[in-house]
């Protein structure tokens, strides 16, 4: 615990917040703030500043996210007393299916016996041309929440901030929709914005320090199936891809009630041809009905995630969350804004919202937390994009997995693919349950023999080229 300075400036009873952004790291800021201050038996006023609609269909109300809630987030909403509605549900999913090149296997819950509770979600209310009744958002879903907890949601821009002009003055929130211009006078600024907003540019040029996360931009779309169908093909399973193609570094289909979501991660930038490439591929192919053709429009967006986490996300009264200041790589994005709006609310209610108290009780111990993790995570990724690509390698590991001749080392596998893909646990947890001395003995010589004999089909191959 670091040691409170006396010019720390803190929340007091009357005390204004204002929420930029809201969508998860947002509403759950809001609701964190909202506990903490009736724990205190202080009256704060928090108002959630958000010109998007989640209740619309389409690009306009979605968020651009695949929409997984995983198990770790919802065991913590069950915590908090956040029960995810039943019309927000989707599909319950049981397992994953890890599909490589030639082949592919289904992975489960490494506790036998255990039902996941993961579930999938329309983060907007649906694709353009659904046809359910009625609002089925998460992120709406959680705004709702709030709001019966008395948080305010402004359905305004945030048009600029400006800085205290001396120590201890409030930060001057400028909104408004046109040409009008409205002020809140706020004690804290909660940054929850997100990477696909321009706010990460408005906030850069204030000159405290802060620098936006480096980004990548993914692709996504929702592809209408019959229920039948999709029970059939895909049931309680979400689709993971590893097809070695050069531009990919992961893609997954995502079963919902009568639609998929098709989201794919690039090593770079991604466009609309990459969509359409994977579409194409005869593996993805072998999914879709027997006269499937892509359509010409379909709900699509390509949005960015971050792949490094910010500089200063934080100074006197500000402070800021979620993708625009940092998150897991790649994985529960929604999880570590979860995480990361608990920790700075509880800094800012227990130790102040000054810079250091957000340096000391926020980004520090959020750092030690994901970016760490998130350098083991390269390494894992790194590791995998590499025996994905060996076709012989990955085919004998689905191989161990599926036959059952070696249950305990099929059982180390499963569980190793499925808190990668799960996200369930860290990525330094799972880079030591790949180093577990037993598994690297067991399966060193057989990955050696695979590695020379792709090798051997590799040079033949070069031969018939030439």
């Amino acid at each position: 615990m670091f040691k409170i300075s006396n010019n720390n400036l803190f929340l007091r009873n009357g005390s204004k917040i204002a929420i930029i952004g809201g969508g998860p790291a947002g509403s759950f800021f809001a609701h964190f703030a909202s506990r903490y201050a009736e724990e205190m038996g202080i009256d704060v006023s928090i108002k959630i500043f958000d010109i998007k609609s989640f209740c619309q269909r389409g690009p306009r109300g979605c968020n651009m996210c695949a929409g997984v809630i995983s198990e770790n987030l919802f065991n913590k909403l069950e915590e908090e007393e956040i029960n995810i509605a039943q019309y927000c549900v989707q599909r319950k999913i049981e397992c994953y299916y890890f599909q490589m090149q030639a082949d592919g296997v289904l992975l489960h819950h490494p506790v036998s016996g255990h039902t996941p509770r993961i579930v999938t979600v329309f983060r907007g209310n649906g694709p353009v041309k659904s046809l359910h009744e009625g609002n089925i958002s998460f992120d709406d879903f959680l705004l709702n929440h709030v709001k019966e907890r008395g948080v305010e949601i402004v359905s305004e821009v945030v048009k600029e901030l400006s800085l205290p002009a001396k120590k201890g003055d409030s930060v001057k929130v400028i909104y408004g929709s046109g040409d009008s211009r409205n002020e809140f006078n706020a004690d804290l600024v909660v940054g929850a914005f997100g990477v696909n907003t321009g706010m990460m540019e408005k906030v850069g040029k204030m000159g405290f320090g802060y620098k936006p996360p480096k980004t990548v931009r993914t692709c996504q779309c929702e592809i209408m199936l019959s229920p039948e169908y999709i029970e059939k093909t895909f049931g309680n399973n979400v689709f993971v891809f590893a097809l070695a193609k050069e531009k990919l570094k992961f893609a997954s289909i995502t079963p919902k009630a009568d639609y998929v979501t098709v989201s794919l991660v690039g090593k770079t930038d991604l466009t609309r041809n990459n969509l359409i490439d994977f579409l194409n591929h005869p593996t993805v192919r072998k999914l879709m009905p027997e006269d499937w053709e892509i359509p010409k429009s379909f709900c699509m967006c390509i949005s960015k995630i971050p792949v490094t986490y910010a500089k200063h996300p934080y100074t006197d009264r500000i402070v800021i969350l979620g993708d625009a200041s940092i998150s897991r790589s790649y994985k529960s994005g929604m999880e570590s804004a979860f995480n990361m709006a608990k920790l700075s609310a509880y800094t800012a209610f227990n130790h102040g919202v000054s810079g250091r108290a957000f340096m000391n009780g926020y980004f520090k111990p959020a750092k030690r937390l994901l970016a760490r993790d998130n350098l083991y995570g390269i390494i894992m990724l790194k590791i995998n994009d590499y025996l994905s690509s060996q076709k012989q390698i990955a085919n004998t590991n689905i191989k161990i997995i599926k036959s059952g001749k070696d249950k305990k080392t099929a059982e180390q596998i499963n569980e190793i693919l499925w808190n990668m893909l799960t996200g369930n646990r860290p990525y330094k947890e799972i880079l030591y349950m790949a180093m577990n001395p037993r598994l690297v003995l067991k399966m060193l010589p057989i990955n050696t023999f695979a590695w020379a004999r792709q090798k051997k089909d590799d040079v033949s191959a070069w031969f018939k080229r030439n």
